[in-house]
């Protein structure tokens, strides 16, 4: 794994499990996608879940700014 995978594991994690919590909110309102909806849908739910994990999870300053 690179050395940026390896440090910002916790964020893909969280992504991920957003994702599936995304996902089951979904179903539980009763969206029921038909067809090319499916792909909108779950295209949806990735952006959004990883959005949300970037806004949710903040690097620090004084690690942002080890890499220069």
């Amino acid at each position: 794994m690179t050395l940026k995978m390896r440090r910002d594991w916790h964020y893909y994690a969280f992504a991920i499990g957003l994702i599936f919590i995304l996902n089951g909110v979904l179903g539980l309102m009763g969206f029921e996608p038909q067809g090319w909806q499916r792909y909108a849908a779950g295209l949806a739910s990735w952006v959004v879940g990883f959005w949300l994990a970037g806004f949710i999870i903040r690097r620090p300053a004084e690690a942002a700014n080890e890499n220069n």
